[in-house]
């Protein structure tokens, strides 16, 4: 394991007979980095070792459920590894005493904001007592800090940074072990897409077709790494494999990048670039064919087809076509009264339906509809310079039609 994945928050004692280990983003065994230091740290000391699964709920039942199947079998799993193991949905007082009981700390690093605060409360708990602290970065393949020491612009500077260290991390750890119920599913998912698909994944962004992994909700609970799915695509001789890596790893980590570096990544004032702010500024009284409320969206009341077919994968099913989610988060900017009305529309949906919602990628997404990591375009109605889509589009690329009667039929089961 490369060590450069550890980060030294408080100096361990001296004296380590208790370890604790929180895992609060990297939810399984292959590759997790964190449990394979905690494990092999709680051998040096011949220390005893309680792992603590630690997530919050979120507000869509249907998430926390699939969070919760997801780790049905933690307690078999675990138990090889850990004296006790235990699970909190919050970060209360009974956690707290057992926090106070070991000599060393170590946790998956955060990069949202509510993980950040989860870790502000830790060091602070801590921060009189003679307790180590250290944070492990194994759910980006290379780590945020070790790529770059800034937020990157877009894709293109940051690229050669990710590609100059990637080989320095690909660090694989209990490989094969195993492991969680859906961390073994995980597997089985990237798997078939690495075996069948990735052939065919030049066509990623037709929605009438079905070439995505369909991974992002599993690496979003950390149920499968980066570095797994990499170590799947060694073996293949297939062009697609560096498009697959650019989403997969330069994308995705340019999104941990930008909320890692942006403490302000989820306000609208904030969230993008000066030339995009300038020029919402000049269209912001230009006239709305249509506008739409959520309620209108949520219950697919749109003239749209195809955005209400997007809406219907959301809602029904907790995802939408990688393509298709560019062309929602952008008829919600053309149908909104104010650009910053329809950041907060775009944004509660995205979180709140998504499987995969309030995550790096989620934020960047919704951010990226409104110029970020994008440039400046030819100059238009309400989108101004801001990259613009429309329905002509859909149909020109694709049979989206096949799209919209694809997801009816599959909606109408659900």
């Amino acid at each position: 394991m490369n060590e450069k994945r550890v980060i030294h928050q408080e100096n361990t004692p001296e004296k380590v007979s208790s370890l604790l280990y929180i895992m609060s983003s990297d939810f399984r065994v292959e590759n997790n980095h964190a449990l394979y230091h905690s494990y092999n740290l709680a051998k040096k000391y011949s220390a005893s070792l309680h792992i603590v699964l630690l997530k919050e709920p979120e507000e869509n039942d249907r998430n926390n459920t699939f969070f919760e199947h997801g780790i049905k079998n933690y307690k078999q799993i675990f138990d090889t590894y850990a004296d006790d193991v235990s699970h909190f949905s919050s970060f209360n007082n009974t956690l707290k005493k057992v926090i106070k009981k070991a000599d060393l700390i170590i946790k998956d690093k955060g990069y949202l904001l509510e993980e950040k605060a989860i870790e502000k409360e830790l060091e602070n708990l801590i921060s009189d007592l003679d307790i180590g602290l250290e944070y492990v970065e194994s759910n980006t393949l290379v780590p945020v800090t070790v790529t770059s020491n800034k937020e990157e612009y877009n894709a293109r500077t940051i690229r050669k940074k990710i590609h100059e260290n990637k080989d320095a991390f690909i660090d694989p750890v209990f490989e094969g072990e195993p492991d969680l119920t859906y961390a073994e599913k995980a597997m089985e998912i990237a798997q078939d897409f690495v075996s069948r698909k990735l052939k065919k994944y030049h066509l990623k962004n037709d929605p009438s077709l079905e070439y995505t992994s369909n991974l992002s909700p599993y690496l979003k609970y950390g149920f499968i790494s980066p570095l797994t799915i990499i170590r799947l695509l060694f073996p293949i001789n297939n062009d697609n494999k560096e498009d697959y890596f650019e989403e997969l790893v330069v994308r995705r980590e340019l999104a941990y990048n930008f909320i890692f570096f942006n403490e302000k990544y989820n306000q609208f004032d904030h969230m993008t670039y000066g030339w995009a702010y300038d020029t919402m500024e000049i269209h912001l009284g230009d006239k709305r064919e249509y506008i739409y409320t959520k309620d209108d969206y949520t219950s697919f009341n749109t003239h749209d087809p195809y955005f209400n077919a997007a809406m219907k994968e959301m809602v029904h099913l907790g995802k939408m076509h990688t393509y298709m989610r560019m062309y929602w988060c952008k008829k919600i900017l053309e149908w909104s009264p104010s650009y910053k009305e329809a950041y907060k529309i775009a944004l509660d949906l995205n979180n709140y339906y998504f499987l995969d919602g309030n995550t790096p990628n989620g934020y960047t997404g919704v951010a990226w509809c409104f110029g970020k990591h994008d440039r400046a375009w030819k100059e238009r109605e309400i989108f101004g310079k801001i990259r613009y889509m429309n329905a002509n589009g859909l149909k020109r690329k694709f049979d989206i039609e096949e799209y919209v009667k694809h997801i009816n039929k599959e909606t109408e089961q659900s």
